[in-house]
């Protein structure tokens, strides 16, 4: 893969970047001689985003790309960034092949512009690298769309016994309130689109994993907030719990709150006091409590 880019800066423009992210990424540009670990790694994420070029995520799931070390270098910051960069032009191919409008396209890849501006704003550092990225990834090879208010990953299903087919994961970025009309919308625009896109991959049903799923959130929130309008089109499966019983709580921290979430015992005096959810999250900890992600099927979709 050449991560020589050329015109880089147009294509962040293109990608969402702002202004002063594009700058921080320009002088952080990889290079073989200069920082040639860090050249390595943005060479292997490249190659790894092209090989799985248009493929769906499989049914084992997909793992987040692993942030980099607290004193990593700028371009070690920016290294993940590049990777994805140096794949937007066969990612734009893709889609003109499968028929895709460019202003999905262009709300696609605006998850990069995104995270910088996530990224800056918990860490108080330009770069994507102190965060796990996972809609990123599967976005820049095709397998992860922005469709109005949600975005949608084409999943494989596969429980055995021969039964297969293939599923949308339907995701929140946190672009803005979960309206409901909108959020609506979006699932019947996802439904008609992908079945055009991919009509190979017959769809079996919309699934999504998220904190916002978590009935708890009914005991602190009004019963006609977003959220628990959001809930009510979902039927829940079982709860597994996980192996780390503050996983959730990480998750509600770093995607609901925005927060920075340490290594260690999360610190509840750092969270401010001026919103609903903001309150619920520190009264629920406080109480010895924990907050769970949970799986839903939608119930209507078709």
């Amino acid at each position: 893969m050449d991560l020589m880019i050329e015109n880089a800066e147009k294509m962040l423009v293109y990608c969402g970047v702002a202004q002063d992210d594009r700058r921080a990424m320009l002088a952080a540009r990889p290079d073989p001689e200069r920082e040639p670990e860090w050249w390595e790694l943005t060479s292997t994420l490249a190659a790894e985003v092209e090989r799985d070029l248009g493929l769906a995520v499989p049914s084992t799931g997909f793992t987040s790309w692993p942030t980099v070390p607290e004193d990593a270098s700028p371009t070690g910051l920016f290294a993940a960034a590049w990777a994805l960069l140096a794949n937007l032009p066969r990612l734009r191919e893709l889609h003109a092949e499968r028929g895709v409008p460019e202003e999905v396209t262009v709300a696609t890849v605006s998850a990069l512009g995104g995270v910088m501006g996530t990224h800056r704003h918990i860490h108080g550092r330009p770069g994507v690298g102190l965060m796990p990225l996972w809609s990123p990834p599967l976005r820049f090879r095709g397998a992860d769309y922005e469709i109005g208010r949600h975005a949608f990953t084409r999943t494989h299903l596969g429980i055995g016994d021969g039964v297969s087919g293939h599923l949308l994961s339907l995701h929140i970025p946190p672009i803005g309130p979960l309206d409901a009309h909108e959020s609506e919308a979006s699932v019947a625009a996802a439904v008609e689109y992908f079945g055009r896109w991919y009509p190979e991959e017959p769809l079996a049903g919309i699934v999504c994993h998220s904190w916002l799923l978590d009935p708890q959130l009914g005991e602190y929130l009004r019963p006609d907030s977003n959220i628990i309008r959001f809930q009510s089109r979902f039927d829940l499966l079982p709860y597994l719990p996980p192996d780390d019983p503050t996983e959730g709580d990480r998750e509600l921290m770093r995607l609901g709150l925005h927060l920075p979430t340490p290594p260690g015992p999360l610190d509840l005096t750092v969270v401010p006091q001026d919103t609903t959810l903001r309150r619920a999250f520190v009264e629920h900890l406080q109480a010895g409590r924990h907050w769970h992600l949970r799986t839903g099927m939608l119930k209507t979709w078709s």
